[in-house]
């Protein structure tokens, strides 16, 4: 299994009064990472929602090790899992570009509905030609 990796550098009003990262911010970036990748083989949002569909989130892990400051690099790792059902499973490792160590790991699940809510149980033809090609530049 291979990582899509996303650089990024923390901004200040990611910075709580602590001086570290505000928690909530690594959910944005585990976004950032996955939006980079699911873009590269349009399945990203927007390109979804053309296609009449949506991936919403259904479920949602972070597990924090080790906190970020102002003006770090980071590197968001994003891979996902092998899923026979009409749903997408993303893991993610927010990384110090630094020092390699890892700050925080997480996953999202997200299920395929109809712009209406209505969920899908098998994923349309031409969309999981685009799952197929993503799993494969990951090796899963």
């Amino acid at each position: 299994m291979k990582y899509h990796e996303t650089p990024l550098q923390v901004r200040f009003f990611e910075v709580d009064s602590y001086g570290v990262v505000w928690h909530g911010h690594y959910i944005g970036w585990f976004e950032v990472g996955r939006n980079d990748l699911t873009e590269r083989f349009h399945l990203g949002p927007l390109q979804l929602k053309e296609k009449s569909l949506l991936a919403p989130v259904v479920e949602l892990t972070c597990e924090y090790k080790l906190p970020a400051a102002f003006g770090d690099f980071l590197l968001i790792r994003t891979t996902m899992e092998r899923t026979e059902v009409a749903k997408l499973i993303f893991h993610y490792r927010v990384l110090s570009q630094g020092n390699g160590k890892v700050l925080a790991t997480g996953s999202t699940t997200h299920v395929l509905t109809d712009l209406k809510g209505n969920l899908l149980y098998r994923v349309p033809p031409e969309v999981f030609e685009k799952i197929e090609e993503m799993r494969k530049y990951l090796e899963v």
